[in-house]
Formats: structure tokens, C-alpha cells, sequence
């Protein structure tokens, strides 16, 4: 139980400093000669948004740790909620946030809806764990 909760907390400092990270200073070049577009930064409130879906998934595994888990898909043989459930559940929510990280990149204006989307289901998956640890 302490590897998953280090590795929560690893993971949820990590994505806390993706607003922070920039690809280093470059000089500004003008693309109006060459025909290219130039590149949107992504919005902040987008990227605190990944953090806090990223952070919700990460508490709702550590709750679900070791109690029944009815979802069976994520079950173990013994109906549980275990290791190869958590590696599913964060593979599952790293992929989903890897398509829709590459759909803001093509679309910047999508980043709108996909901040209130994140911000959305953060709540219900905090609610989620927060249910959890309650009936422990």
C-alpha cells in the first residue's frame, strides 16, 4: 500500500509541474514568409485541468485498493481491486488523456470543452474516492 500511495504522490507532483514546463527560450522567428502556422500555446486552465483528472484517478485506485471492486472489467479473480486494476485504470486514463492532449495540439479551440470535461469528471471521480474511504 505505501508503493501505490508513493507512486500517487510521484505521479501527482510530476503532472503538478506541466504548466511549468516550456521547451526552452527561442528566438522568435517570423513564419509569415514561410507559410507555416504559428504555434498556439496550450491555455493553462487546460493543463491544471489534466493535472486534477490525472490527481482524481490516482485517489479513487488508492481507495479502491483491496476492497470489492463491482466494475469487471477492473475486477480481479477474487473480485477485487488490485495492482494489475490500478495499472489499468491510470493505462486507461493515461491514454485517454494522451488522445486528447494530441486533439487540443491539432485543435486548439477545443481546450475550452475539454477543461470543463476534466474539471467535470474530477469531481465525480474525487466523489468517487471520497465514497470509498467512507464505507472503510
Amino acid at each position: 500500500m505505501r508503493y501505490i500511495l508513493t507512486t500517487i504522490l510521484l505521479v501527482t507532483r510530476l503532472v503538478c509541474l506541466l504548466p511549468h514546463a516550456r521547451a526552452g527560450d527561442r528566438p522568435s522567428v517570423d513564419l509569415s514568409d514561410t507559410g507555416l502556422k504559428p504555434r498556439h500555446s496550450l491555455p493553462a486552465s487546460w493543463k491544471w485541468s489534466l493535472a486534477t483528472v490525472l490527481a482524481s484517478q490516482a485517489l479513487d485506485a488508492a481507495s479502491s485498493y483491496g476492497m470489492r471492486e463491482l466494475n469487471p472489467v477492473l475486477a480481479s479473480s477474487d473480485g477485487r481491486f488490485g495492482m494489475q486494476s490500478t495499472a489499468i485504470k491510470l493505462g486507461v486514463t493515461g491514454a485517454l488523456l494522451g488522445v486528447e492532449y494530441w486533439i487540443v495540439k491539432v485543435h486548439p479551440r477545443s481546450a475550452r470543452v475539454f477543461t470543463k470535461l476534466n474539471w467535470a469528471a474530477a469531481g465525480v471521480t474525487f466523489g468517487v474516492a471520497a465514497h470509498n474511504y467512507s464505507i472503510r
